[in-house]
């Protein structure tokens, strides 16, 4: 799982292997442990874990002294100086290490292996892929934001078009400075920024809505700042094409935007209208369900290339 979460992040993800053996449960943890540092310093390091995790049934009910010699056939397969391999555990060359292991693991609060580190703190939910991969893009997420809502660049009476650019066509948008001017400023502000370049449709409703504006893809990535809730009780989502901000409460508005595939009424007054389509709709209503943590691993059927904006 790991692999394939580096895979996914080759440029920015380094997985870092930490022994923890238990020395008073299992009588082979520090000599396995032992013996992977021994074939680390020859440059073999992962090939023997490989072994000792994939082979794990071959040596768990030996005892020490024949798992000694489980070991030199191993590291003859792996074409180590065998010589040396057989020294470093003879020695107990890295007998010690095991110790600090042990030692620093129960120090971090650890109780059992496997367990995971990201950015040094403990992984606090189960070892799932997409559940790590929605951690690590939100680590990733984090150098993008900013520290402060934008200086405030509006016109008085602006008249703004957007053109969302996407892999399957345009969308174009009608901007409602006047009745939004947060959220207008700050959408002006990140696109200006290339913040939506690239972001998929990460969350779609069939016949009811589709989301976007997180470039992390998870649903829970915003800008850094958030902003408060405007309503124009000129403006409702009693019709379709309608564009807003995704919000948690009143204070909450950030990046993420969504456009109504349906009449919904019953969001009115919760959350901040900024705009309307006004030719494109028809390429949200084609999109298929999608949940952003439940097909993180698969790409979005519709993303964001470019946006450009056009002052009338």
């Amino acid at each position: 799982m790991l692999a394939q979460l580096e895979a996914l992040h080759p440029d920015d993800l380094r997985v870092i292997f930490r022994h923890f053996p238990l020395l008073s449960i299992h009588d082979k943890a520090s000599l396995a442990g032992q013996a992977s540092e021994a074939a680390g310093a020859q440059g073999k390091f992962w090939p023997m874990y490989d072994i000792l995790f994939e082979r794990w049934d071959e040596w768990v009910d030996l005892s020490p002294d024949a798992f000694r010699g489980w070991l030199s056939i191993a590291a003859i397969e792996l074409d180590l100086d065998i010589d040396k391999f057989n020294d470093d555990l003879a020695v107990g060359r890295y007998s010690a290490l095991m110790e600090e292991a042990f030692t620093a693991a129960l120090s971090s609060g650890l109780t059992g292996t496997p367990a995971i580190f990201l950015n040094d703190e403990l992984f606090p939910l189960a070892p799932e892929l997409p559940v790590l991969e929605a951690f690590v893009r939100l680590e990733i997420h984090e150098n993008r934001q900013f520290a402060a809502y934008p200086p405030m660049k509006l016109s008085a009476g602006s008249d703004l078009i957007v053109r969302l650019h996407l892999n399957i066509g345009e969308i174009v948008i009608q901007l409602y400075p006047d009745s939004a001017p947060l959220a207008v400023n700050s959408f002006l502000f990140l696109q200006n920024e290339g913040w939506f370049d690239g972001n998929g449709f990460i969350r779609v409703i069939e016949d009811v809505l589709a989301e976007t504006g997180d470039p992390s893809g998870t649903g829970f990535g915003d800008p850094g700042y958030h902003y408060q809730l405007e309503i124009d009780p000129r403006l409702d989502f009693g019709e379709v094409g309608m564009v807003a901000i995704t919000n948690s409460g009143s204070d909450s508005n950030g990046s993420k935007f969504f456009i109504t595939l349906r009449p919904l009424p019953e969001l009115d007054g919760q959350h901040t209208i900024f705009g309307r389509v006004i030719d494109g709709l028809e390429l949200l209503s084609s999109l298929e369900k999608r949940d952003p943590l439940d097909d993180i691993l698969e790409p979005p059927q519709a993303f964001i290339k470019t946006v450009s904006v056009e002052s009338r």
